[in-house]
């Protein structure tokens, strides 16, 4: 138990107390500390955690484990620290968890109001997942894409694992809020302002920054289908469908940094 503890629990800890500390520190946050809005704090940490562990199952799953031997993880850390990724991969996904808690928890307290609270951190986590679309792109041309051209110019398949979870699975999760984000902000009455909500209803109504975003999407799982279906026989052919793709998002990108930037 003493690496369970020492490596992960502390650390997940002092995130929480990072955050109420903080809280504490700034003004407008201290005063809008009281036995209602902690309520509701908790009541959200629960839920984080309570979708981390979700998450920390499946992780599992993929490890050999079951699901129900969550009740066993400090003892499988223990005996796995070290030797495989999921330990690392258990301690990511509590923490990110924690953190977005926070921020979460930042923006119903900065409101005052729980209703509004809630409301502006769902807006503000749905605009920001509508613009991983961008992000989902960059771990493409950073990652993804020199890795698919040396496995198909060494004769192998690009990495499968690679191509289902970001082209295609996280893209499509991100677009799919990104729809909805679009399809808000188009029928609803909320004016664009400097509030969480308004920033949202803003993005939406953005149509160039939306088509450009959409229109990465689309290049993002064509990627992904290509990399997976593509010829193997013909190695070259495919990598150079890959590069083509690549560089027509890198086109889109510029052309929507430009638009948005004036520059």
């Amino acid at each position: 138990m003493r690496v369970f503890v020492r490596d992960y629990l502390l650390p997940w800890a002092f995130i929480v107390v990072f955050w109420f500390a903080l809280w504490l520190i700034v003004p407008p946050m201290r005063e809008r500390l009281n036995a209602v809005s902690l309520l509701i704090v908790f009541f959200l940490l629960g839920v984080f955690i309570a979708a981390a562990l979700y998450f920390v199952g499946k992780a599992l799953e993929r490890y050999g484990y079951s699901r129900n031997d969550i009740r066993h993880l400090p003892e499988i850390i223990e005996k796995t620290h070290g030797r495989l990724y999921l330990p690392k991969e258990v301690f990511n996904i509590v923490g990110d968890a924690l953190v977005f808690w926070g921020i979460f928890a930042w923006a119903l307290l900065a409101t005052g109001d729980p209703m509004m609270g809630l409301l502006s951190g769902v807006a503000m986590f749905a605009e920001i997942i509508a613009f991983f679309v961008l992000l989902v792109s960059m771990v493409i041309w950073v990652i993804i894409f020199p890795h698919s051209l040396y496995r198909l110019f060494t004769g192998r398949e690009p990495d499968r694992g690679l191509l289902i979870g970001v082209p295609i699975k996280q893209n499509l999760l991100c677009t799919a809020v990104l729809v909805a984000v679009r399809l808000i902000a188009l029928h609803s009455n909320y004016p664009a302002s400097d509030d969480f909500i308004g920033k949202m209803v803003a993005f939406g109504r953005n149509a160039e920054l939306v088509v450009a975003l959409l229109e990465l999407s689309g290049l993002n799982f064509l990627f992904g289908i290509i990399g997976l279906y593509g010829p193997r026989k013909a190695g070259k052919l495919t990598a150079l469908a890959l590069t083509l793709i690549v560089l027509a998002e890198l086109w889109v990108a510029w052309g929507m940094l430009v638009d948005n930037l004036h520059l």
